[in-house]
C-alpha cells in the first residue's frame, strides 16, 4: 500500500449540499465578514499548522483588499522559501510579506511603518494584518500587555482586522483582548495522528461546528465541513478499468493507495466503528459493486444485518441502468423463507438446503462458460449471528480459499462487537477501518498499514465518486 501522500492531488472540498469554495471553516469567514477591526488569536503546539492556517485565512480574505503578513521569527530567505506563493497567487499581489529584518517587525518602528502602509496610494485599502508570531514583538518589553494594547488600539482605529499567532499555548491576556480564539491540536486514532481545529470563541457569530478535522497535505491548510451522503449533489457514476492483476475498487484514490486495487483472488474487509451509518459505509462498498456491474461481472451478496436486499438493489439502481443488474446481482437472504423476486434466494430454516443448491447454480451462471470472476460480498455480522463464531470463521475460510482458487473477489463487512473480528483480520488480504473524526468519515489501512484519509465527494464528478484526502 502506498504512503499517505502518494498520488494525491489538492482539490476543493464539498459540504453536505453545495461546493464550499473556501478551505477555512465558514464560521471563521463569517467572523471577519461581520466584524471590522477584530483580532483572531491562533494557538497550538509547535508544528500543528498555525502558520499555514493563518496564511490560508489571509489568502481568502485578501482577494479584494490588501494585507500584510509579518513573520517575526523568519528571515527573508526563509519567507521566500516557505511563502513564495504570496507574490504569485490568486490574491493578485494584495498580500505582502515582511520578515524579521524589516523595520515593521521592530516594535519601535511598527507605528511609523504601519502608518506609511495605510497612507500608501499604490495598493488596495489595507484590510488585514498577520503577526506570526506576536510573542516576538511583545517579549522585548517589561510590560508586554501595555505594548500589545497599543498595537491593538492602533490597528483597530484604522479598521484593520488582525490574525495573531501566539506561541504560548495557555490562556493569556490576549485571549481576553481577541474577539476570536482558535486552537489547533493533534489527535490520534489507532496510533495514527491527525490534526483538528477547535473554535473556542468567535464574537458575534453562531458556531454550528466547534471542531473541524483538517490537513496540511502538500503544504496547504484545508478543513473539512461535515456533510451528509443522503443530501449531497449526485453526479454520473464513472466506472474505472481493472488491471491485469487487480479489480478496481471503483475509487481512483483507493486504487492508488492499494497499488492498483483489490488483488484478483483476494479477500478484503471493511471494518466500521459504532458511529458509521449505512449511508457512510456504502460510500466505500458501493463503488466496487457498481464497477463490477458496469464491467459485466456478477455479484452474490449476503446483506449485513438490518439491510434488506431490495434496499441494496434500489441503491445501485440510482447510479446504473436497471437492465445491467438483471441476471448479475443476487442476494442470499438468511432471514426470509420465501421470496417473489428471482434475485432473492431465501435461506431461512426449512429452505436452507434448497437455497444452497440455488446459490451454487447462481454462481455457475454468473461465471458462465468463460469462468468469469464474480464478487462474493458477505455481511459478517449476519453470518456470526446465524452460525456462531466457529462456523462463521469456517465459512470465511472457505470463502477466502474459494476466492484464491477461482481468482474472484471476496469482500466482507464487519461491525463492532463481532467475536470473529481477530480471525477475520488474520485471514484478510486487505483490512480497512472506517471511523468518524469530527463528523467526517475517514478510512485507514490496518493491513497493510496506512495513514488516515478523509472521505469527501469528488467536487468535479460529484457523488458517488469520491476523493480520499490524506490527513497529514
Amino acid at each position: 500500500m502506498g504512503s499517505p501522500d502518494e498520488g494525491m492531488g489538492s482539490r476543493s472540498v464539498t459540504d453536505g449540499n453545495v461546493a464550499n469554495p473556501s478551505r477555512i471553516p465558514s464560521e471563521i469567514m463569517s467572523f471577519f465578514k461581520e466584524n471590522v477591526g477584530e483580532i483572531l488569536l491562533v494557538k497550538g503546539p509547535p508544528g500543528s499548522g498555525k502558520t499555514l492556517f493563518s496564511l490560508e485565512c489571509m489568502r481568502e480574505l485578501c482577494r479584494s483588499v490588501s494585507g500584510i503578513a509579518v513573520f517575526t521569527r523568519m528571515d527573508s530567505d526563509q519567507v521566500q522559501a516557505e511563502m513564495g506563493w504570496i507574490t504569485n497567487d490568486e490574491t493578485r499581489g494584495n498580500l505582502s510579506a515582511y520578515n524579521s529584518g524589516d523595520r515593521i517587525s521592530d516594535p519601535n518602528w511598527f507605528k511609523r511603518e504601519f502608518d506609511q502602509i495605510i497612507g500608501s496610494k499604490n495598493q488596495a485599502p489595507l484590510g488585514y494584518i498577520l503577526f506570526d508570531t506576536i510573542d516576538a514583538i511583545t517579549e522585548q518589553y517589561d510590560n508586554p500587555q501595555r505594548k500589545m494594547k497599543e498595537i491593538v488600539s492602533l490597528i483597530q482605529r484604522t479598521n484593520v482586522s488582525a490574525i495573531m499567532v501566539e506561541e504560548d499555548e495557555g490562556v493569556t491576556y490576549l485571549d481576553h483582548l481577541a474577539g476570536g480564539v482558535v486552537r489547533i491540536n493533534f489527535g490520534e486514532v489507532d496510533r495514527r495522528r491527525y490534526r483538528s481545529l477547535r473554535i473556542e470563541k468567535l464574537r458575534g457569530v453562531e458556531v454550528n461546528h466547534s471542531d473541524y478535522l483538517m490537513t496540511l497535505h502538500l503544504g496547504n491548510f484545508r478543513s473539512f465541513e461535515p456533510w451528509d451522503p443522503s443530501r449531497v449533489e449526485i453526479g454520473e457514476w464513472v466506472p474505472l478499468p481493472d488491471t491485469e492483476d487487480e479489480f478496481s475498487t471503483g475509487l481512483s484514490d483507493l486504487d492508488r493507495i492499494l497499488n492498483g486495487g483489490y488483488r484478483k483472488g483476494s479477500y478484503n474487509i471493511l471494518d466500521i466503528d459504532d458511529h458509521i451509518s449505512t449511508d457512510e459505509y456504502m460510500m466505500i462498498m458501493r463503488p466496487v459493486l457498481l464497477n463490477f456491474v458496469e464491467q459485466g461481472y456478477g455479484i452474490l451478496m449476503v446483506p449485513p444485518a438490518g439491510e434488506h436486499p431490495e434496499a441494496l438493489r434500489s441503491d445501485m439502481q440510482r447510479f446504473v441502468d436497471k437492465g445491467k443488474l438483471e441476471g448479475k446481482v443476487y442476494f442470499l437472504d438468511y432471514f426470509s423463507a420465501s421470496s417473489t423476486k428471482h434475485y432473492i434466494i431465501p435461506m431461512a430454516v426449512g429452505k436452507k438446503e434448497g437455497g444452497s443448491q440455488r446459490g451454487l447454480e447462481v454462481i455457475q451462471n454468473l461465471r458462465g462458460p468463460d469462468m468469469k470472476p464474480y464478487l462474493d460480498f458477505v455481511g459478517m455480522d449476519t453470518m456470526e449471528y446465524l452460525m456462531g463464531e466457529s462456523i462463521s470463521l469456517k465459512h470465511l475460510l472457505t470463502g477466502v480459499s474459494k476466492a484464491k482458487v477461482t481468482k474472484t473477489l471476496g469482500l466482507g463487512l464487519t461491525k463492532p462487537g463481532l467475536k470473529t473480528s481477530q480471525g477475520i483480520r488474520n485471514m484478510a488480504d486487505v483490512y480497512i477501518r472506517m471511523v468518524k473524526i469530527n463528523n467526517i468519515p475517514c478510512i485507514y489501512g490496518v493491513k497493510p498499514q496506512t495513514g488516515i484519509y478523509a472521505v469527501v465527494p469528488d467536487p468535479e464528478l460529484k457523488f458517488p465518486n469520491l476523493n480520499l484526502i490524506p490527513l497529514t
